[in-house]
């Protein structure tokens, strides 16, 4: 037994989830999308599935689209290409946070995967709508996701021949049905879900309760406008069919299954044909009906010739998929010894990039230990500064040649700076340029000035300068230094940030805080 898409059902149960239809475009893409559920010709379903998806202006009208494609596809009985396309669906559900589709698309899958005999893939398709089922809407449509849900899990117990399991579930799912107001999918669903247990009681032998089942299935499928492309009547009729057989009633037997296979063959529903068939050869042969046998047999052979030439076909079909696969199975084999090669080559020169940035950490730091002594050795004299910093301050010169300051005022201030950078004032995470300024009992300009000339740098290189060259001497100077943490570092010099310290300090130094930090640990443990 398998479940059946229904198209019809699809369009009726989607009619209300939650739509945002307040413009006129709007309202035109509905309309069009509840209409490609009534077409009778699947192409044509297909054509306006993928015209409504081009014109698509929203996430939810492509879901839309996706999920006329999917049920068009359902009704070819193409369940390779409509499990794409609920995937799709899936996927798009969960990307806008929509529980009601992405529970839909999920039962769909489960269902599909379960045409195709895959049980496990639909027990997993299954738990993912019952997962997504946790945030349903709680709308009257998210109830009948749920009771589709019932359904299928009900279906797979009899993929598993678990027949008690599936009598309880499909049970649990009329009785769950019967807590949504009656409409004309309460009723379908319902007519549809008495079926399959009819369907059972009749091979369980136990045809009052099938005889009953039957009658209160056709009854609610009567009740209900909603009309399968599949024909629900057929698997009725069959089912009658099977009863009246198994009750002796021969000729109502026969009335049912002639009845049966002609709806399922004008709707060309294979499965439905050949168990009638099947039922139909076995009828004849209970009743001795030879001529009745000779010619469902030669119905039979017309339907297996066909068969076998879809075989052929088929088969044709899976040889140039698997040489196609070959190929591209060379090709990507190939491709993947090129990327090996290159991967290969680009760890190697990882490598030999780690070893020289790790020998330019150890040169920078061995530079910076060098200088580090040389002002142990012979204090430098802060008034001393590079040849490159000359140039700059000279180029300062130049533009505040308009600043009128006195050889002795420009030394007074000079003398300042250096008490500043003695007492260690620029440590302090709130120093400004007016502060400094304030220090220095001068104004900003003075003071920029001043920074410019002696210093080479603005006034804030100059405040970073200091900051780092206090925290590499600590470090180099206090071993305890080496095991605080980088933010407690960054806070000792004046930073309030972390990452601005590592920033700073990696530009002054040319060499990260860890690094060097690293590199000192491990000097002292070589001495």
């Amino acid at each position: 037994m398998v479940i059946k898409s229904l198209c019809l059902f699809i369009f009726i149960l989607l009619f209300s989830l939650p739509l945002k239809s307040q413009t006129k475009e709007d309202q035109k893409f509905d309309a069009a999308y509840f209409k490609s559920f009534r077409e009778e010709q699947v192409d044509r379903m297909l054509k306006t599935g993928d015209s409504l998806y081009k014109k698509s202006a929203t996430e939810t009208q492509k879901i839309k689209s996706l999920v006329v494609i999917a049920s068009a596809y359902s009704r070819k009985l193409s369940s390779s290409k409509s499990i794409l396309y609920w995937k799709k669906v899936d996927s798009m559900g969960k990307k806008t946070d929509l529980s009601d589709w992405e529970a839909l698309a999920n039962e769909r899958l489960a269902a599909e995967y379960l045409k195709l005999n895959l049980t496990d893939a639909s027990r997993q398709f299954l738990d993912r709508a019952k997962k997504a089922g946790k945030n349903l809407s709680g709308s009257l449509e998210s109830r009948y996701v749920y009771a589709m849900m019932l359904e299928t899990e009900a279906l797979q117990k009899i993929a598993d021949r678990d027949t008690l399991g599936f009598i309880k579930s499909i049970k649990d799912n009329q009785a769950y049905l019967t807590t949504i107001p009656e409409n004309d999918i309460t009723n379908y669903l319902l007519g549809r879900s008495q079926l399959k247990l009819g369907e059972v009681y009749v091979q369980k032998n136990d045809l009052d309760s099938a005889h009953y089942t039957f009658h209160k299935a056709e009854e609610n499928l009567k009740k209900s406008t909603i009309k399968s492309y599949y024909n629900e009547s057929a698997t009725l009729y069959r089912g009658l069919g099977n009863l009246a057989l198994k009750q002796k009633k021969y000729e109502e037997a026969k009335y049912y299954l002639l009845k049966a296979m002609k709806i399922a063959r004008v709707n060309k529903n294979r499965e439905i044909t050949d168990l009638t068939i099947n039922d139909l050869r076995k009828y004849y042969r209970i009743v001795h009906d030879y001529e009745g046998l000779l010619e469902i047999n030669q119905i039979k052979d017309s339907i297996d010739l066909i068969k076998r030439d879809e075989l052929v076909t088929l088969a044709d079909q899976d040889f140039k998929e698997e040489f196609a696969k070959k190929n591209k199975f060379e090709g990507y084999m190939n491709i993947l010894i090129f990327v090996s090669v290159l991967l290969a080559l680009f760890v190697i020169g990882l490598f030999f990039y780690y070893k020289q940035q790790r020998k330019k950490i150890r040169l920078q730091f061995e530079k910076i230990i060098t200088k580090l002594n040389n002002q142990e050795e012979e204090p430098a004299d802060p008034m001393i500064i590079s040849s490159e910093q000359n140039f700059i301050a000279r180029n300062m010169e130049e533009d505040d040649s308009s600043l009128n300051i006195s050889t002795e005022k420009e030394e007074e201030l000079v003398q300042r700076m250096k008490n500043f950078e003695q007492q260690q004032l620029y440590l302090d995470q709130n120093i400004s340029r007016p502060t400094m300024a304030s220090h220095l009992n001068t104004n900003t300009k003075y003071l920029s000035y001043i920074i410019r000339k002696y210093r080479g740098v603005d006034f804030s290189d100059y405040i970073n300068q200091n900051r780092i060259s206090y925290i590499i001497k600590q470090l180099y100077t206090e071993p305890s230094y080496r095991n605080y943490k980088i933010s407690h570092l960054a806070e000792l010099c004046g930073y309030s940030s972390h990452s601005r310290f590592a920033n700073i300090f990696k530009k002054q130094m040319n060499i990260s805080p860890s690094d060097f930090i690293a590199q000192l640990k491990k000097r002292s443990n070589k001495d």
